[in-house]
């Protein structure tokens, strides 16, 4: 039994992806390397059309505005969880879905998203629990699911300093919920996703993980310090 960091995508999405797949196994336009664009830039702006003289001119290409430089997270805390935890860096894998931690203790801070601090979407994930010599253990985000709205999150940069995140919403999703991915998208404001497994879990064999999670838990926060 073990649950991925970013299972909603790396096993929930994937398999809708799959399911889309054309006879060659290609993805369709808009997968999760499409929409995804590193952190620290916007979406890119198609170039503007030359037009024919005694048309108008094209309207110019807007400038892009930075995201602030901000120092990389270092550690998560928890406190109503008792949880302390080192944050790691992942990224995209060869098949362009989030990478999958292989230590149970660590939360992933996903570079695909924006820092905490540069006032957009900053995607975490971490496993629930884990199997040792056969028996279940629990992992960094045991007990994410009882997170409620005004508790807080601390997230500790390199530089050491400190960010405050107060939950607004806790909310299970299907596995296979195609709107999964959707909380990854970049917001207006500076908030944290923390995405876990939750649910039932149902083995199966043929399953590389040994079985899945009926839901994922994914907890949104606020920046309030």
């Amino acid at each position: 039994m073990g649950c991925g960091a970013m299972v909603l995508l790396a096993v929930g999405v994937l398999g809708v992806l799959k399911a889309q797949q054309d006879s060659d196994g290609n993805l369709p336009t808009g997968d999760l390397g499409a929409i995804i664009t590193p952190a620290g830039h916007d979406e890119p702006t198609p170039a503007a059309t030359i037009t024919p003289a005694g048309h108008d001119e094209p309207t110019p290409t807007p400038t892009i505005t930075p995201l602030p430089e901000v120092a990389a997270p270092a550690r998560m805390v928890i406190e109503k969880m008792g949880m302390d935890a080192p944050i790691i860096t992942l990224g995209l894998d060869a098949n362009r879905l989030p990478e999958v931690p292989d230590d149970p203790d660590v939360v992933a801070w996903y570079n695909f998203s924006t820092k905490p601090g540069q006032g957009s979407n900053a995607v975490f994930g971490g496993h629930v629990d884990w199997t040792v010599n056969g028996q279940p253990v629990t992992a960094v985000f045991w007990g994410l699911g009882e997170l409620e709205e005004g508790d807080v999150v601390k997230i500790l940069l390199e530089d050491d300093s400190e960010l405050q995140y107060r939950v607004t919403d806790n909310v299970a999703l299907g596995y296979d919920d195609p709107e999964g991915v959707k909380v990854m998208y970049r917001t207006p404001n500076d908030v944290i996703t923390l995405i876990s497994c939750g649910g039932t879990w149902v083995s199966d064999p043929s399953n590389p993980l040994g079985g899945n999670y009926t839901h994922r838990v994914v907890v949104r926060a606020e920046r309030v310090t």
